[in-house]
């Protein structure tokens, strides 16, 4: 079974720092990656099952509007089995 992914983007490191901190502590989710993408933009990709992946990105989104550093969010709910590899992440056999 494909966990959900959920792609939120916000620019600084600060806001970045704080939005994965409270998306971690929020729900039982998995950070895959963080990535600096340009122009001061850091992308957190998530993952986890549907309503915890939801509700994560929700809390994160929340706290990016703090630094006034929201950028953009989407939340994938049974993504393609070889999405993986086009983010540069791990597939289902990563330990």
């Amino acid at each position: 079974m494909n966990q959900s992914m959920g792609i939120l983007e916000v620019v600084g490191m600060a806001a970045a720092t704080a939005c994965t901190d409270r998306m971690i502590k929020s729900a039982f989710v998995q950070i895959d990656k963080m990535e600096k993408t340009g122009s001061g933009l850091l992308t957190i990709i998530i993952r986890g099952d549907l309503a915890s992946v939801q509700y994560a990105i929700e809390k994160g989104a929340e706290e990016a509007m703090k630094f006034n550093a929201l950028y953009q969010y989407e939340v994938i709910p049974r993504p393609y089995e070889g999405i993986e590899s086009v983010f540069g992440i791990g597939g289902k056999g990563d330990k």
